[in-house]
């Protein structure tokens, strides 16, 4: 999720593991080990790809908390004092929850990294969402108000983690929910053997963006579980041939397609001198063919490309605060 979330989630197991061994400074430095994972978006600026190469690598690999966390626990303890034991546990704490964090979004987090490159992404929530992050907030306020090291604010931190865990487990049976209302319209509508799979929209859990593909045809659309309706979907066929085979032989598409994790979707562009693949995990209502990046890929008359693939992102059709509001309106129905 986003640093700031993963912040309060560093400071909320601080404070209910080691609040009262180390007292605030479990919160200030359980929440800076916590975001220091996401660190790895600088691992190199200069490539376009390298968002999708670096980010939840290595230091979100399940490995790296019990390997790393007892060296940087050990630099706090000679900086700060306190109990060697405290310090180690906390920051093994702080970097290993986050990718178990990481997992329960779309973007996706090689958990068995550095030993592999395969990744994995559970579709529970959006990578920014405000109930997940309040939860956590109310209790590390409330902690600061009571005293980190009570009992109390202990309490406190345990029931914001089981409450925002029971949110994430929440996510995933909407999920589920969602691709069930999706198959059995296709079901309905002849195409019983797509294969179907949802994706959560920013800011709340409900409604959901929905991909269904069979061979080439690609469906896209969204539901509500709260107030489910037929899916209007946005058909069309990923593009075959030559040129995209030539684009998708350059390193960026292959990127494209691994970070994906499936849903990078081809496209030529009417002169056939362009080919397009979106990432269809992530998009808005009123645009569901484009995904919100892909790789651009320019050819010659011959079908060769003019040189290495362009990353581009589209620019969202609205404000955040108009999206949001959209979004709500479609959870609850209305049109």
């Amino acid at each position: 999720m986003d640093p700031l979330t993963q912040g309060l989630l560093g400071a909320s197991f601080g404070q209910a593991l080691y609040g009262r061994g180390l007292g605030r400074r479990a919160l200030a430095l359980g929440a800076l080990v916590g975001m220091a994972p996401d660190l790895d978006v600088v691992a190199s600026p200069s490539s376009p790809m390298a968002e999708w190469l670096w980010h939840r690598g290595p230091t979100h690999g399940l490995a790296f908390g019990p390997v790393v966390g007892p060296a940087i626990g050990w630099l706090l303890w000679r900086w700060k004092g306190g109990r060697l034991r405290d310090w180690v546990g906390l920051c093994a704490v702080a970097l290993f929850t986050h990718p178990l964090l990481d997992v329960f979004t779309t973007y996706g987090t090689q958990l068995l990294s550095p030993f592999s490159r395969q990744r994995f992404a559970f579709d529970a929530v959006a990578i920014v969402d405000p109930v997940y992050s309040l939860a956590l907030a109310v209790a590390l306020a409330l902690g600061l108000r009571w005293g980190v090291g009570t009992a109390a604010a202990r309490r406190a931190a345990w029931m914001a983690l089981a409450l925002s865990s029971a949110y994430v487990g929440l996510g995933l049976v909407v999920n589920e929910r969602a691709e069930e209302l999706a198959r059995a319209q296709l079901a309905a509508e002849g195409a019983a053997e797509a294969r179907v799979a949802a994706y959560p929209t920013l800011f709340q859990v409900p409604f959901r963006r929905v991909v269904a593909r069979s061979g080439d045809d690609v469906r896209v659309g969204w539901v509500s579980v709260l107030a489910p309706r037929p899916i209007a979907w946005e058909r069309f066929l990923a593009a075959r041939g030559p040129l995209v085979e030539a684009a998708r032989a350059t390193p960026e598409v292959r990127v494209l397609e691994w970070f994906a994790m499936g849903e990078a979707t081809p496209r030529v562009g009417e002169a056939g001198a362009v080919v397009e693949f979106d990432d269809l995990r992530y998009g808005f209502p009123g645009r569901p063919r484009d995904g919100l990046w892909g790789v651009r890929v320019r050819l010659d008359p011959s079908g060769r490309p003019l040189g290495p693939g362009e990353r581009f992102d589209r620019h969202l059709p609205a404000s955040a605060s108009e999206l949001a509001g959209q979004l709500w309106r479609l959870t609850l129905g209305a049109s």
